[in-house]
């Protein structure tokens, strides 16, 4: 018997209609992953003693539970904390993306990110080029934001062509949640022995909440339950949830 802290690499694979994973993918620093398990009972109590002692348990259910923290900012993370997909946008340009209606001092935000080149000019029958610096201004070329500084007598709407950046867009809840199967590759820190965690089927909630902005490492916290796998369970060696591998 020896004392146990662990350390290691967790693996996320879609889980396969064969109980087994797909590809696996690295799901970089780790540096928590929870297992919990539990029972549902019903109790019962005599009822001769005067005193309702409980006298028999019986188990209804039995779950398992598992939460891990993700601690990198990796688009195949994000997209299965936010139920989303990773879609990439290739370096390009724009020709003439028309602006709403602005105001001096107004900032717009372009379509794209990563921009430089840009030429902003107006509507008139012979469009005017707007000057850089005088009439407007590069709030913030990574995020592709444009501040107006003058209107002078240019006819409104504008129009903006301006190369930019690729990018990887992770929208919100745009795809089902799929089953994961993890595995975790681990050490144990005190003796260097080596443990495999499997757990077949994870069914993830959604992130519950992403710290944005903050003085300290952030991390995507994830929570959801082990599905009880009736492929591997039908093994009476593997069981329905997963197995811990020592000594491998």
């Amino acid at each position: 018997m020896s004392l146990f802290s662990f350390q290691g690499k967790i693996y996320i694979a879609d889980r396969q209609p064969n109980g087994q994973p797909g590809p696996l993918r690295w799901a970089f620093n780790v540096p928590q992953l929870q297992i919990k398990l539990g029972t549902t009972v019903k109790e019962h109590k005599e009822s001769f003693s005067g005193q309702r002692l409980e006298d028999a348990r019986l188990i209804t259910e039995v779950k398992a539970e598992v939460s891990m923290d993700l601690e990198d900012f990796d688009p195949q993370n994000l997209a299965m904390a936010l139920y989303g997909s990773a879609a990439s946008v290739a370096a390009g340009s724009v020709t003439a993306e028309a602006l709403p209606t602005v105001a001096v001092g107004d900032i717009i935000k372009l379509a794209q990110v990563g921009v430089s080149t840009v030429v902003v000019t107006d509507s008139a029958g012979t469009p005017a080029t707007l000057v850089a610096g005088t009439h407007y201004a590069i709030e913030s070329a990574p995020g592709g934001l444009l501040k107006i500084l003058n209107l002078g007598s240019y006819v409104q709407p504008f129009h903006v062509a301006y190369a930019h950046a690729g990018a990887t867009n992770v929208a919100m809840f745009t795809t089902q949640a799929t089953n994961k199967y993890l595995v975790g590759d681990l050490i144990n820190t005190v003796d260097n022995s080596r443990v495999l965690v499997r757990l077949y089927q994870v069914r993830f909630d959604p992130l519950a909440q992403l710290d944005v902005i903050g003085d300290d490492f952030n991390k995507m916290t994830l929570a959801g339950s082990c599905l009880a796998d009736l492929v591997n369970g039908a093994d009476p060696t593997l069981g329905y949830f997963g197995r811990i591998e020592a000594g491998v």
